[in-house]
């Protein structure tokens, strides 16, 4: 979708455009989105029938999802479920859609746990991004997740496989199903596609065995516990984990190691770049820093940077007279090496700000659900 067009979509479903024009797209929007509800529950029915057939993998299948579209943090959370298995001595994979990447076959191996085999442009951004900052973890695209997940344990031997963005993959039979909620945008406005951002209606929601709170420190403690209690009503059963973004290093753009512990930007003329699902989450944690953010300059999900980009937002960037510009590593990986190139050549310094999820609460809590979920004794409540 043209750029302009998602953003004016987007702002038009937010309410922040009034007028006929927008009164006319709401009528299209609602009436497409209804269509889109018939379409999900009758996809769910025959689930439900057994019509159409839910596929098993003799190994634990952990889903990782949300639903609603984008910025929920459901990547940092796999990231952060992957390290912990992985520390308990289990052997892991990740099967990632793969989303925009130039990769069209059944399967698409972007890691085999020892190298990186597939470019950005080929892999898409998050499972390159997956395979980069998980080098033990086989990485496996395709929209199949059941041929990509036989594929995985034939070759692998997995004890768990970790679903990256699966909660509406229904196809792929699972164990346990995590669904990450977005404190700062938990519920969108409650409406499907297109007339809001919900993948599917909230009493979908009873399908969860686990949420994850995420962004819990950009919202009050009275809007966290007003989200608990609507999850409480539509899913009483499932455990909730409420989590951070924790921002860990700056680094360097184009394959630098050196990564900067000191992630203090007091005072510092700071422009953020992104291309994000949940760009204003990413700049309130640079303000966090204390980072004075002077500009922010905003691309659609998955952005893929181009030259002439690149111009503008340093000619930007130096009418601002700003100090540094910051970006997120997903956009890292979505930047060309000649782009990265003639990234360095300018006068004003790119840092990545590097991003993990951190879980709150007691530390035995974390153990005994990463313990439940190793030892496969749930079931996905259909």
């Amino acid at each position: 979708m043209n750029h302009k067009l998602e953003n004016y979509l987007l702002e038009v479903i937010r309410g922040h455009k009034k007028g006929i024009m927008a009164r006319i797209v709401l009528f299209i929007c609602s009436i497409l989105a209804n269509i889109y509800y018939i379409g999900v529950k009758i996809r769910v029915k025959l689930y439900d029938l057994g019509i159409k057939k839910s596929h098993d993998i003799p190994c634990t299948i952990i889903s990782i999802g949300n639903i609603s579209v984008g910025g929920t943090g459901k990547t940092p959370i796999t990231q952060f479920l992957a390290r912990k298995f992985k520390a308990r001595g289990l052997k892991v994979a990740i099967l990632n859609r793969g989303y925009k990447a130039e990769f069209e076959g059944g399967i698409g191996l972007v890691s085999d746990g020892k190298q990186v085999l597939m470019t950005p442009k080929e892999a898409g951004d998050e499972a390159f991004m997956l395979a980069q900052s998980l080098p033990d973890v086989p990485i496996i695209i395709g929209s199949d997740r059941v041929v990509t997940g036989r594929y995985a344990y034939k070759h692998f031997e997995p004890d768990i496989i970790l679903l990256d963005d699966g909660f509406q993959h229904w196809k792929l039979d699972r164990d346990i199903d995590v669904v990450a909620i977005d404190a700062t945008n938990p519920f969108s406005n409650g409406s499907m596609i297109p007339r809001g951002t919900l993948r599917e209606p909230l009493c979908s929601l009873e399908r969860a065995d686990v949420f994850f709170i995420t962004k819990v420190d950009q919202v009050s403690q009275d809007e966290i516990n007003k989200i608990r209690a609507k999850l409480d009503d539509y899913n009483h059963m499932a455990l909730i984990f409420d989590t951070i973004h924790s921002p860990t290093y700056l680094r360097g753009l184009g394959g630098e190691i050196n990564l900067d512990s000191n992630l203090d930007l007091s005072d510092k003329k700071v422009m953020s770049v992104s291309g994000i699902g949940n760009p204003k989450s990413f700049e309130q944690t640079l303000t966090d820093l204390g980072a004075n953010v002077v500009d922010s300059i905003r691309f659609e999900d998955h952005h893929q940077y181009q030259e002439d980009e690149i111009v503008e937002i340093f000619s930007k960037a130096i009418e601002k007279d700003v100090e540094l510009i910051i970006t997120t590593e997903k956009d890292a990986v979505s930047m060309s090496s000649e782009l990265v190139v003639k990234i360095k050549e300018q006068s004003i310094d790119v840092k990545v700000l590097g991003i993990e999820v951190e879980v709150l609460g007691e530390e035995v809590r974390i153990e005994t659900l990463l313990s439940k979920m190793e030892g496969r004794r749930w079931k996905t409540r259909k």
